[in-house]
């Protein structure tokens, strides 16, 4: 008898238990299913996505009490290192291992799951190596550019690097390489993405110079070429930068016939970084743009040539085209009528502000000046003019102009002398350049009225020449 009724207690307890586990579910009520504590988690959404750099919050778990009432569970996140809590979700790549969280009182089947958040592809554009050889035994390549990676998402620190490795490791030109790609960064970071494809065979045309765009320099492949054009009648000293070989002479073909080729001429340094020589011509050679093709070996291997590197270069002006009228002014020579765009320097150094055919130095004319400037549309250079205390003209060394009375306060006679010209232009500008006057005549003189100017100097220009004219 007393065996009976601890068997009648024990299941009155598990009864009462049973109960009290469903209706602490959402909605439950006690009924006939009440008694069920275990319950089927259904899974729906992506177990298997892409990195997105966001919150993968696609995959969700539920159960149906007794009531036939849906009920969203809360998931846990494990990686083996990590563990994130509802409601909070994975970011990174991995294989997660997705948990639907019990209610109190309850047991879960099919309570586990996987999430695959699988790597975001990037891939790399623009990569490029040199592919002749100057020297036998590595196989190592040097690449001339990284390329760019393209497909990393938000702000996600992620670059990545470029290797080239040669098909073989003798000399030659023309050769096959492979590139291959790396990722680089914040090692957490990088598990979120995957380089593809991860190489690449590069058979372009090789590249031997990098860009370098040092001050005042227009960057060409590698050399430094001036910003402000070369003069005739003048040797100038190219530095150039290797990325790969051993070279030791170098050969220069100009575009132009009047230019002399240098045919094979040892280089004066050695190593990565030197100099090549050039020589503008000091005659019949017109301002202008020109090209050169420049060429690299090793004398060991003569038969062995660089690919060539075309090069730009710009001859300028001669330094007549600007002339020094007083101790504190030079002017810009503009009998073409055909300059625009004007900007002054001073010792390589642009003037701010002085944008006008004169340009006038407080406290004197110092060092040398230049201007650059667009003649008939097309940019050009002025050679730097260091004769600041001599007044030069671009017309007919046997031509004068003269200016009588001068001062003066009225009217004053220019006279030209000299001149086979039967037409003669000319034009009155002040010291700042601004155009006062122009206008033609007819025989050796003209007579111009200065009433209407403020007091002070202006610049008379006949035929190119220059007259300075005084107005009290």
């Amino acid at each position: 008898m007393r065996k009976t009724k601890h068997l009648f207690l024990a299941l009155l307890a598990v009864t009462t238990l049973s109960t009290a586990w469903a209706s602490e579910l959402p909605g439950s009520k006690p009924d006939s299913n009440a008694a069920k504590s275990t319950y089927t988690v259904q899974w729906t959404g992506e177990s298997n996505v892409i990195y997105t750099a966001q919150p993968q919050d696609g995959l969700t778990a539920i159960i149906v009490d007794g009531n036939n009432v849906t009920h969203n569970l809360t998931l846990t996140y494990t990686n083996g290192t990590e563990v994130i809590y509802a409601p909070n979700h994975p970011v990174n790549a991995g294989a997660w291992t997705v948990t639907a969280n019990a209610p109190a009182g309850v047991t879960l089947e099919n309570a586990t799951a996987m999430l695959n958040i699988q790597p975001a592809p990037v891939y790399v554009t623009g990569a490029a190596a040199e592919i002749a050889k100057f020297a036998d035994g590595s196989l190592a390549g040097v690449v001339t550019d990284n390329g760019v990676l393209n497909g990393v998402l938000g702000n996600d620190q992620v670059n990545h690097v470029t290797s080239a490795i040669f098909s073989d490791s003798f000399v030659g030109t023309g050769k096959t390489i492979t590139l291959y790609y790396a990722l680089t960064g914040d090692l957490e970071m990088l598990t979120n993405y995957v380089v593809t494809p991860s190489s690449a065979f590069y058979t372009d045309a090789g590249v031997v110079i990098p860009n370098i765009i040092p001050n005042n320099s227009i960057g060409q492949r590698g050399f430094e070429l001036s910003a402000y054009g070369y003069c005739t009648g003048n040797n100038y000293s190219i530095n150039y930068h290797l990325t790969s070989g051993s070279p030791d002479q170098y050969r220069i073909d100009f575009s132009d016939a009047r230019f002399v080729d240098v045919n094979w001429a040892d280089l004066a340094t050695g190593g990565a970084n030197g100099t090549i020589n050039i020589t503008i011509p000091d005659a019949n050679v017109p301002a202008g743009d020109y090209t050169m093709d420049v060429y690299f070996r090793d004398s060991r291997y003569p038969a062995l040539e660089s690919s060539p590197v075309t090069l730009n270069f710009h001859v300028n002006l001669p330094a007549t085209y600007t002339m020094p009228l007083f101790d504190n002014v030079i002017a810009l020579v503009d009998t073409c009528n055909c300059f625009t765009d004007i900007q002054w320097y001073h010792n390589g150094t642009a003037i701010p502000g002085a944008n006008g055919y004169f340009y006038r130095e407080e406290g004197g004319l110092t060092g040398e000046y230049f201007v650059s400037a667009k003649m008939n549309g097309v940019q050009t250079y002025t050679c730097p003019q260091t004769d600041i205390n001599t007044l030069i003209s671009d017309g007919d060394q046997n031509v004068t102009v003269s200016a009588y009375p001068n001062p003066t306060a009225e009217s004053v006679i220019i006279t030209i002398e000299g001149s086979e010209n039967a037409l003669h232009t000319f034009r009155v500008l002040n010291t700042l350049g601004v155009e006062m006057m122009r206008g033609a005549f007819e025989g050796d003189n003209i007579t111009i009225d200065m009433r209407a100017y403020q007091h002070g100097n202006y610049m008379v220009n006949v035929d190119g020449v220059v007259v300075r004219v005084i107005r009290n």
